[in-house]
């Protein structure tokens, strides 16, 4: 099951304003594997255990008193705690404009001297550590302004990231994020073909607006992008319902389908029959 954040999340404390998610304080009682997908950027304060990101040919590892920085998109991550303890931590979200505003504002413009990836990993100086707790003290306690403040302590943390010694690798990465070109749409639309992904979330990916997503993939493909990605998702349902005995239900989900029922109704729609008559016919045949 795919995970989106960020999100309401039951158990976990929020903080937002509207529908503004500025941060979590999140806490996990036993060790989990998960696929997740980022909406937003976002930095993590590891309080206490550890985290596992995996990658196709590493894993990297973040311990208690680092902090991780990542952009938007997927990510298999672990969160492991010593027996008897919580794995905790502190997501700050941020959004691809609030760092271009930042960059802009303070003429971090002049491209940085380092490589970046999709990840960045820091260690925690005096400074960091005092903006974290300070930044804790919120969950407790609210003030009236909140929305003011968070956005006020986003540039503090970002200017506090590019006062330490590994300020060149931290304005490649928040340069890469805001600089970036647009992705093939190709390539981000058949990498996450089947992940239960919004017309605006792939837009994101690819680093486009969605007016600009939908006008380029027309371009590319000759047809508008949902019906294209529902005809691929349907295709494939088609062939699993043919070849495995796996559930309705599983099939929708491995083909890209949050809702069981959305996806019965658009194969009656498309093929003239539910999923459960097509694997009927071809055991009649």
């Amino acid at each position: 099951m795919l995970l989106k954040f960020p999100k309401d999340q039951d158990g976990q404390q929020i903080l937002k304003a509207g529908n503004i998610h500025f941060a979590m304080l999140k806490q996990r009682g036993m060790a989990s594997k998960r696929t997740i997908f980022l909406k937003e950027n976002v930095m993590i304060f590891v309080l206490s255990g550890h985290k596992l990101l995996h990658f196709d040919r590493h894993t990297a590892k973040v311990e208690a008193g680092s902090l991780l920085l990542m952009k938007r998109g997927f990510y298999v991550m672990s969160d492991f705690v010593e027996e008897g303890l919580n794995f905790k931590s502190l997501l700050l979200y941020f959004s691809d404009e609030q760092l271009r505003r930042f960059l802009h504002k303070f003429n971090y413009t002049t491209p940085a001297k380092a490589t970046a990836g999709d990840h960045l990993t820091l260690p925690i100086n005096p400074l960091l550590e005092a903006f974290r707790e300070q930044y804790l003290a919120y969950f407790s306690q609210e003030p009236s302004n909140l929305a003011a403040l968070l956005s006020v302590k986003l540039y503090e943390i970002f200017l506090l990231l590019l006062a330490t010694p590994q300020q060149a690798s931290v304005l490649a990465f928040m340069q890469q994020i805001v600089y970036a070109q647009p992705s093939d749409i190709a390539f981000v639309v058949k990498q996450h073909l089947f992940q239960p992904l919004t017309l605006p979330e792939m837009a994101r990916l690819s680093g486009r607006s969605l007016a600009s997503f939908k006008r380029d993939f027309q371009q590319q493909y000759q047809m508008a992008p949902r019906r294209w990605i529902n005809e691929q998702r349907l295709a494939y349902a088609q062939t699993l319902l043919q070849s495995t005995q796996k559930h309705v239900a599983e099939i929708a989900q491995e083909c890209g389908f949050e809702s069981t029922s959305h996806f019965i109704r658009i194969f009656k729609q498309t093929y003239g029959i539910t999923p459960n008559s097509e694997r009927a016919k071809k055991a009649i045949i």
